[in-house]
């Protein structure tokens, strides 16, 4: 992955959500480099796209923020914390739904929500448009609406950090465009970075 210098202003108020620090951050697949001390700082409450060509390392990026990956060498603070395994406070919302066919919509929803949390589950079905669809299996939705309900998987546990990769490509155009405005406002309202 190349990096290019842009130059930035930190915000003036800090929101909520989750200050990113990535210091010489290297991550190698064997002889292949993906990430090559790769050093970035992003703020809380700050929206960011990572844009490249297709095998550069954008989702190699994604899965170490999550710490699904660990990096080959360099450091990632979250909030100041060093990230030494899975982030709790992270959702990843892949290109592909990754939803259980064996569970209905809203059991896939609540997938690692408390009990007392679930009636959550119901409120971020009702965000992405499928709380009529809340019983029905995975496997009778549309590409689109399983993309919808890995989007309200993603919200419901009021996430601090949400890593979007490419997630929206499924969607026809004026879903698309309702599924943008849900993540740039008051679903995420400024808990998010």
């Amino acid at each position: 992955m190349t990096y290019t210098q842009a130059s930035y202003t930190q915000p003036q108020t800090i929101k909520a959500g989750t200050h990113v620090w990535l210091n010489n951050v290297t991550k190698a697949f064997g002889n292949l480099t993906v990430l090559d001390n790769l050093s970035l700082e992003l703020y809380p409450g700050e929206f960011v796209a990572i844009v490249g060509k297709s095998g550069c390392g954008k989702s190699t990026l994604l899965r170490l923020l999550a710490g699904l990956e660990t990096p080959t060498q360099g450091e990632i603070k979250l909030d100041g914390n060093q990230l030494t395994g899975l982030n709790p406070r992270a959702r990843v919302m892949f290109q592909d739904s990754r939803l259980l066919p064996w569970r209905s919509v809203l059991e896939n929803v609540s997938l690692g929500v408390a009990k007392q949390a679930r009636p959550r589950s119901h409120w971020a079905l009702q965000q992405v448009g499928l709380d009529s669809r809340a019983q029905d299996w995975t496997t009778v939705l549309s590409g689109g609406q399983k993309q919808r309900v890995a989007l309200a998987r993603a919200l419901v546990t009021q996430p601090h950090l949400l890593l979007l990769d490419e997630p929206l490509g499924a969607l026809d155009a004026l879903t698309r465009l309702d599924m943008q405005r849900l993540i740039e406002t008051g679903v995420c309202s400024n808990s998010v970075s």
